[in-house]
C-alpha cells in the first residue's frame, strides 16, 4: 500500500474525522434485514438475498477499513510523540510528557480536577487566609462588645476598645500624648491581646504567585505541543 506523509496536526484532524465517519456509516448499516420463505426480496432493503449479502459485506468492509485507517494513524501519533522531545521551563521532555503534564494540570485525566495540584493549592491558600481573618475579625469584635459590655456595667475602670490595625494603636496613643500615661499602657495592653493572623509564609503572595506559575506552564506546554504538532511529520502506511 502507498505510503503517505503528513503533519501530526493533519492526523490529529484526520484522526478526529474517522471518528465522526465510522460511527455515521455505522448507524446507516443494516446487516440484518427480514424475508419470506417463498419471496424473492428482503422486507426493508427490497433486495435479493444476493444483493443483500453484498451490501451488507461492502459496509462492514468500509467501516472495518476505517478502523484501520483510525488506528494507524492513532499508532503514529503516539509513536511520534513519545519520541519527538520539547525543551521547556520545566525542563527538557517529550510531547508525550508535556501532553500528559498539561492534562494533569487541566484536570482532564481520569481522576479529574483532583490532579490539578497547582490551583488547589494556591486556592486552598487563600480560602485558609480568608478563613482565618474571618476569624480572628469574629473573635476581635466579640471582645470588644466584651469590653464595652463591662464599661455600661458601671466600671469605673479605663477601658479601651480593642484597634484593629497597630496604625489606629499609634493614632490614639498620639491623640493623649500629654496626659496621664495610664491610658496609653492600657491600649498597649489591650491591643496585645487583639487576634492576628499568624502567616509566615506569606501565602497570599504565594498563591497569587503558585496561579502565575500555573497559568505561565499551561501556555508554555499548549503553544510548544501545537508547533511541534505542526512542524513534526509522520509516515502513514
Amino acid at each position: 500500500m502507498e505510503e503517505n506523509r503528513i503533519t501530526v496536526v493533519q492526523a490529529l484532524d484526520e484522526r478526529d474525522l474517522l471518528i465522526k465517519k465510522i460511527t455515521g456509516r455505522m448507524q446507516k448499516a443494516q446487516f440484518v434485514d427480514l424475508i419470506r420463505p417463498k419471496a424473492s426480496v428482503t422486507w426493508e432493503r427490497r433486495l435479493t438475498r444476493a444483493a443483500f449479502a453484498s451490501e451488507t459485506q461492502s459496509a462492514l468492509q468500509q467501516i472495518q477499513d476505517l478502523i484501520a485507517r483510525y488506528d494507524k494513524l492513532n499508532a503514529a501519533i503516539t509513536m511520534s510523540n513519545a519520541s519527538t522531545f520539547l525543551e521547556t521551563s520545566k525542563g527538557r521532555m517529550t510531547v508525550s510528557c508535556a501532553i500528559a503534564l498539561r492534562n494533569r494540570m487541566r484536570g482532564n485525566g481520569p481522576y479529574g480536577e483532583m490532579t490539578d495540584f497547582e490551583g488547589r493549592l494556591a486556592r486552598q491558600m487563600e480560602e485558609a487566609f480568608k478563613a482565618q481573618q474571618e476569624l480572628a475579625r469574629k473573635k476581635n469584635e466579640a471582645a470588644r462588645r466584651e469590653a464595652a459590655g463591662k464599661k455600661k456595667g458601671g466600671s469605673n475602670a479605663n477601658i479601651v476598645v480593642l484597634e484593629r490595625a497597630d496604625s489606629a494603636v499609634k493614632n490614639k496613643a498620639a491623640a493623649v500624648k500629654g496626659a496621664d500615661s495610664t491610658p496609653v499602657a492600657g491600649l498597649q495592653e489591650k491591643n496585645a491581646d487583639r487576634m492576628r493572623i499568624i502567616d509566615p509564609l506569606d501565602v497570599r503572595k504565594r498563591a497569587e504567585a503558585l496561579s502565575e506559575s500555573r497559568e505561565a506552564l499551561l501556555t508554555e506546554l499548549e503553544t510548544k505541543i501545537k508547533i511541534s504538532n505542526a512542524t513534526t511529520y509522520v509516515t502513514i502506511e
